[in-house]
């Protein structure tokens, strides 16, 4: 079950990239309002770079489902005495539910300007619990002396307050796109707007600046005491990488006026956040234990 896990989580990663790619290049009306085919068609044309992102999420989103369906109910009936198993998987199912019945809305209502943030946030919790049933479904523990086990829980305290942190402005983010916050601050036109005042689009990337600091010093705090005591290094580097990274593509965002490119590789960065962002939780819930004397 647990490769099948690790499957279904990756399935996700592909599908929410493959999101990512529709909002980037403001693909999501290529299709129409008709769902699930693509402008009434079973194969449209794909000659549209358009059509060919949008239609691809749209198939993905079916594979998706089944993945995670029989991936909760597998995880429920062979680990049913794991609490912590049944509450992720029963919440997976949950998740899938309100994220397709979000994505179906957006797509008929027309993609309204806001409406996709909800799309954002649905998406990256439901691969946030995948990634934490995954290791919830692991045997191999690691136990840790008293010393350690207070120094390492110091510091995921520390983490956990960054990466809440974190998830928080990846959906004040999305917000700042989907609103239209972004064109007004930048001066770029749009067909709607949710929000048109300039000192509440400057409110909301102030936000997001600021939030962006707490996230750094929380995973810089995290990487030198993971390196100091050697527990979760590579996680630690690539979490604080991304982190950076995305602070400077979200620089180039607004330098260069939300050009396609840029704004594709902050989603996936944010995307890959993450998922590394739930592998270090993972593993400190389900993998590191206190050993008892």
């Amino acid at each position: 079950m647990k490769k099948f896990s690790i499957l279904t989580t990756i399935v996700t990663f592909i599908a929410l990239i493959l999101g990512n790619l529709v909002v980037a290049t403001n693909s999501g009306d290529a299709c129409g309002t008709t769902w699930p085919v693509c402008n009434g068609q079973i194969i449209p044309d794909f000659t549209d770079y358009h059509i060919l992102i949008e239609y691809s999420h749209r198939l993905m989103v079916p594979l998706l489902a089944i993945l995670t369906f029989i991936n909760a109910v597998g995880a429920i009936l062979k680990h049913r005495e794991k609490r912590a198993v049944v509450v992720l998987a029963v919440l997976s199912l949950g998740m899938l539910l309100f994220q397709s019945a979000i994505g179906g809305l957006n797509v008929l209502l027309g993609t309204p300007p806001g409406f996709t943030t909800l799309d954002v946030t649905f998406s990256q919790v439901l691969l946030l619990i995948l990634v934490l049933l995954s290791y919830s479904l692991h045997e191999t523990k690691i136990e840790l002396d008293q010393v350690s086990w207070s120094t390492v829980s110091m510091s995921y305290r520390a983490f956990v307050l960054g990466f809440t942190v974190y998830m928080a402005q990846v959906i004040l983010g999305a917000f700042f796109k989907h609103s239209r916050a972004s064109n007004v601050m930048m001066d770029i036109p749009a067909a709607e707007y949710l929000i048109r005042s300039e000192s509440v689009a400057n409110m909301v990337y102030s936000l997001h600046w600021v939030a962006t600091v707490v996230i750094f010093v929380a995973a810089l705090w995290y990487v030198i005491y993971a390196t100091r005591f050697k527990y979760h290094k590579v996680l630690a580097w690539a979490y604080l990488s991304t982190i950076l990274l995305n602070a400077v593509v979200g620089f180039v965002i607004v330098v260069t006026g939300n050009v396609v490119l840029a704004s594709s590789m902050h989603m996936i960065l944010s995307t890959i956040t993450t998922v590394i962002g739930g592998m270090i939780l993972g593993g400190y819930w389900f993998k590191l234990h206190k050993k008892h004397i």
